[in-house]
């Protein structure tokens, strides 16, 4: 049976932003660590690296983690598209 290795928050926090653009997410945490910096400029980038950093936990199989951090994503893209559609 093989275990497949947990991610580290850094991990995962780097994962998401090879696909952000610009890897701008890099600017709202360490590098070295995977602390929450108070970077500056883009909020998104800034809600996305504390939804992942709030929602992490470091003794969940990997594939949990991925999950857990898609389906925090996906909470909030449902909760902007109610926004959305009452300003619309």
């Amino acid at each position: 049976m093989t275990t497949e290795k947990r991610l580290t928050l850094l991990e995962l926090l780097n994962l998401a932003n090879e696909a952000y653009p610009d890897g701008f997410l890099a600017e709202y945490y360490d590098a070295k660590t995977g602390k929450r910096l108070p970077g500056g400029g883009d909020s998104l980038a800034r809600f996305i690296v504390a939804e992942l950093s709030e929602t992490f936990d470091p003794d969940a199989p990997r594939q949990t983690q991925l999950r857990e951090a898609r389906t925090a994503l996906s909470h909030a893209i449902d909760d902007l598209q109610m926004v959305i559609a009452i300003l619309s």
